[in-house]
């Protein structure tokens, strides 16, 4: 791919936490294309396999923040996320049968399928957090602090 890291400042939501996990997921996705590209293919599974592995660990964060938070888009959000893990795991079949243009095409099927989550459910969800973490840092500056 010609972008050493794919990524756009519209995707920035101002959520710290989300945006480096988002950083990084777009890196792991670029980097996966990339060793495809490049006929790697030790590199690409492992890096499927870290994709996989980290988006499940990231999407499980955010549906307890969705939970925690009592955000209304809960159920929709949590679907996006099923349909994009099971486009990781179309992405590692493709590599196991060694179908490396098909592979490469998942994956980038999939970048663009992320940077439009984020976009979209991801940024709905930061601005439903938003007031409780200005809200929760007032207070932690309004809290005596321990000597």
């Amino acid at each position: 791919m010609t972008e050493a890291h794919a990524w756009n400042e519209k995707l920035d939501l101002g959520h710290e936490a989300m945006d480096h996990e988002h950083h990084l997921q777009i890196a792991l996705v670029t980097a996966l294309a990339d060793a495809i590209e490049q006929g790697r293919p030790w590199m690409a599974h492992r890096l499927a396999d870290q994709l996989l592995d980290y988006s499940t660990v990231h999407f499980g964060s955010e549906e307890l923040l969705m939970d925690a938070s009592a955000f209304p888009g809960l159920d929709g959000h949590a679907a996006e996320h099923r349909t994009l893990l099971e486009g990781m795991r179309e992405i590692q079949g493709a590599l196991l049968r060694e179908e490396q243009p098909l592979a490469l095409a998942f994956a980038v099927e999939l970048r663009a399928g992320l940077a439009g989550h984020m976009a979209g459910s991801d940024r709905r969800l930061a601005v439903h957090v938003a007031p409780a973490l200005v809200a929760g840092a007032a207070a932690e500056r309004a809290a005596p602090r321990a000597r």
